[in-house]
């Protein structure tokens, strides 16, 4: 849910089941609206990790607003809601922009575990020109976050899949570059790092996935 008249709080709706019809709504003032934003896409940004907790991160997309009642103050950052609850984790809240130097996301998913891939911004929201060209592991335990090494420069990089696709523990993305053909990118979540693979011979690749063989 995002409202952008309150920006600095984020609320979410949790319903009984896949009715819709009997909700609650929690908040918090830890975080900015829970939403990726591209021009007129939002993106999910609200995650389950396997052992059930909810996992809620805000990339604080709002300090780009140009209307200041509209514009947070609060850090792109990541609250949690405990597996078996209804409200959020008092003790748990952890800013990215802390860890990044004030940069924020544009979108996340989920990959294995408590393991999740952010897709960064190249600098902070309240500057110009920023742009998604790195990836980085959040674990959800340990709050830390950790950009992710064997990637090509973030300066060639112009473009990533829509979507990872996860197996086995492992996210394998699409990378386009302004030299060569794209490829597609093994991650290891645990050791924030990539393998190249298959390259294409095509100018972009959208996304990549798996075909299962019917008996």
């Amino acid at each position: 849910m995002q409202w952008t008249q309150y920006p600095n709080k984020c609320w979410v709706a949790i319903f009984d089941d896949e009715t819709l019809t009997n909700k609650k709504i929690i908040e918090t003032d830890k975080i900015s609206y829970a939403c990726g934003r591209f021009k007129s896409q939002y993106y999910q940004t609200i995650w389950a990790a396997d052992n059930g907790d909810i996992y809620v991160f805000s990339p604080s997309y709002a300090k780009t607003m140009k209307d200041k009642r509209q514009q947070t103050t609060l850090d792109a950052g990541v609250v949690r809601i405990k597996a078996g609850t209804e409200e959020f984790d008092p003790d748990y809240y952890y800013s990215i922009e802390a860890q990044t130097g004030g940069k924020s996301f544009i979108r996340c998913w989920h990959i294995t575990g408590d393991y999740f891939l952010l897709l960064m911004y190249d600098r902070p929201l309240t500057e110009t020109g920023f742009t998604a060209n790195q990836l980085a592991i959040y674990k959800g335990e340990t709050g830390k976050l950790t950009y992710v090494t064997g990637l090509p420069s973030a300066d060639l990089i112009s473009g990533f899949g829509n979507t990872p696709y996860v197996e086995n523990g492992y996210a394998y993305m699409a990378v386009t570059t302004t030299e060569g053909y794209p490829s597609i990118y093994k991650i290891d979540p645990v050791g924030a790092v990539v393998t190249k693979g298959v390259s294409i011979e095509a100018t972009q690749i959208s996304g990549v996935g798996k075909l299962q063989p019917q008996n």
